[in-house]
């Protein structure tokens, strides 16, 4: 949960009216029914208008059924112009997919997913993220939330990179972040005032042809509406997009090596998404400072390689992606604990997502997957 946010103009009660010659259309923005968070947005126009639809089926992922430790080398698949449609899935399941978007375009058309919450890791590049409840900025090092249902555009600024992870679980700020009062704790690695929402501005668009692009997940259902899609006079609530950016970030440190669920900046049913990012080593006086071997049992664990220098990993660099499986175990590769020794601090920046369910790699990330990668753990290879 984020905090409340009250924008514009709204009436004196919920579901009442102010003045008769005026009355809001008022829209409820909710989660799980009536049991979720919400917010309550009020148009100017008829929220349900529809002029007219039509279907556009979506090709179908290929996966490659076969289990092994992968590097994908993103920075070789190049730019699909389109911050929709453009979307290259590497890894997914019945759930959740990642991915990257490379792209210096802006849609003229709107987007709106209806079965995923949606969160996007800014690589590079800025721009801003149009909605009806504002303008939100976007710049390098961004986490961008947009919640399921929201209907946006979004405008690039300049040639930008994201890496994305899109799930029909609810992601959300982890619960342990919160008191039972909904403010985010002390002592964790972000606080409420980091996060940064959406600038509120009513609209001055007037009646024309706008179109929608939303996504059912094997198709999207194209929508085109005679009233503006930024319509609103205000809202309050607690859903709604906003960005956190890692420079507000503090990681956690401890005298011993700190397990990755420390870092944390969204978590969901399924997995989680964490970060990385520059901070002191551990402070024992015999400490190895780069992680240990690790036996994902029970997960998959996905590393979005950003910037920086990666110790334990040789051969990585910026938009890698390694994906370690569940079943074989992996951790430093050969000679990397030994040189770590005596380092103080680290300049990395990478984002996990460690997924709960097995995720498959598809066939574009395939293309673009070290063959090697596998066997970097060779005896003699220090």
């Amino acid at each position: 949960m984020v905090y409340y946010v009250k924008k514009g103009k709204v009436p004196e009660q919920r579901h009442t009216y102010d003045d008769r010659s005026h009355i809001f259309k008022e829209e409820l923005f909710g989660l799980k029914a009536f049991d979720g968070k919400y917010s309550l947005l009020y148009h100017k126009y008829d929220p349900a208008e529809i002029e007219k639809t039509s279907v556009e089926y979506r090709e179908k992922l290929s996966s490659v059924d076969l289990v092994e430790h992968r590097h994908i080398k993103t920075g070789m698949l190049g730019k699909l112009n389109n911050f929709y449609t453009g979307r290259q899935t590497l890894f997914y399941n019945d759930s959740t997919s990642t991915g990257i978007i490379d792209t210096d375009t802006s849609p003229d058309t709107y987007f709106r997913n209806a079965l995923c919450d949606e969160v996007f890791y800014v690589q590079s590049g800025k721009g801003s993220i149009e909605s009806p409840f504002g303008t939100l900025k976007f710049r390098k090092g961004d986490f961008i939330y947009i919640p399921r249902g929201t209907t946006y555009r979004a405008v690039m600024d300049e040639r930008s990179f994201f890496f994305f992870t899109i799930s029909s679980d609810h992601m959300d700020i982890p619960a342990h972040y919160m008191n039972k009062y909904g403010q985010i704790k002390e002592g964790m690695p972000y606080y409420t005032r980091d996060i940064e929402i959406p600038e509120f501005h009513e609209s001055t668009e007037s009646p024309g042809e706008y179109h929608i692009m939303v996504d059912y997940g094997s198709y999207y259902l194209n929508i085109t509406r005679t009233y503006p899609v930024l319509d609103l006079e205000g809202y309050d609530g607690y859903l709604y997009p906003f960005t956190i950016n890692i420079d507000k970030f503090a990681p956690i440190v401890g005298k011993l090596h700190m397990p990755p669920p420390v870092h944390t900046v969204f978590e969901a049913d399924h997995f989680m998404i964490g970060a990385f990012l520059p901070r002191l080593f551990d402070f024992h006086e015999r400490a190895i400072p780069i992680p240990y071997y690790h036996n994902n049992i029970d997960s998959d664990e996905l590393i979005f390689y950003s910037s920086g220098n990666f110790m334990s990993r040789k051969g990585i660099g910026e938009k890698s992606i390694t994906m370690h499986v569940h079943g074989i175990i992996h951790g430093p590769q050969p000679g990397v604990v030994e040189n770590s020794l005596g380092a103080t601090k680290t300049d990395e920046v990478a984002i996990m997502v460690e997924s709960y369910k097995w995720l498959m790699p598809t066939e574009k990330a395939e293309s673009v997957k070290d063959k090697n990668y596998m066997y970097s753990w060779k005896a003699g290879k220090d």
